[in-house]
């Protein structure tokens, strides 16, 4: 993202950008069945975090959370969130799509759960999964292209939504490391009762050996 990118979602944030969303993402919660943690420190990334609502969701399931975001705007309001329900996040105000080779965003751990949600970056998919602990979890959910756009929920623009396959193809560099646990693309009814047309993927990196 260029500087005038993240003005501008600070100036969205600020201006009360998503402050109703405070529920955790429904995929998210369907998911967690198969993705609780294993054992205590069990590791959390959150891609492009927004206001935090799943990273807050993902500590409260006991993950050790890491939640990243271009907007500090975005990330204040998360932090002070998390203060508030006295929770304990790992903050990073950074740009993850960053051109220059030499500066470009890579995660610092190794995870047992990786989420990106509504936010395209489907280049950056093969990153996070060298990123995962074997067992580990990739959860993706995106804005899916749609023909009625006026119909659901989410951004005209065709460039900040997916195609059907566009996922599955982002992953299939590393399909020999990845078991596809569930994919989903259609209409999901949201928790303000809007309708949105979606993208969801769940990929499980392979045990070694």
């Amino acid at each position: 993202m260029q500087q005038s990118d993240r003005q501008r979602w600070d100036k969205r944030y600020r201006n009360g950008a998503y402050a109703e969303r405070t529920w955790p993402s429904a995929y998210l919660e369907q998911s967690m069945l198969k993705i609780l943690p294993a054992a205590s420190g069990a590791r959390a990334l959150d891609v492009a975090c927004g206001r935090g609502r799943n990273s807050l969701f993902l500590a409260h399931q006991g993950f050790v959370v890491d939640a990243v975001d271009v907007s500090a705007a975005a990330i204040a309001q998360g932090a002070y969130q998390a203060l508030q329900s006295r929770q304990l996040i790992n903050w990073c105000c950074q740009d993850v799509q960053k051109r220059n080779a030499a500066e470009s965003w890579r995660p610092q751990h190794q995870y047992d759960l990786i989420i990106m949600f509504r936010f395209v970056a489907t280049a950056l998919l093969p990153v996070l999964v060298e990123h995962l602990q074997p067992g580990g979890h990739l959860l993706v959910e995106e804005h899916l292209q749609w023909s009625d756009t006026d119909a659901v929920v989410g951004p005209s623009n065709p460039a900040f939504r997916v195609t059907s396959t566009e996922l599955k193809q982002a992953l299939a560099s590393c399909s020999e490391h990845l078991q596809i646990v569930d994919e989903f693309t259609g209409i999901v009814d949201e928790p303000d009762g809007s309708q949105a047309a979606l993208s969801r993927i769940c990929a499980r990196r392979q045990q070694q050996g």
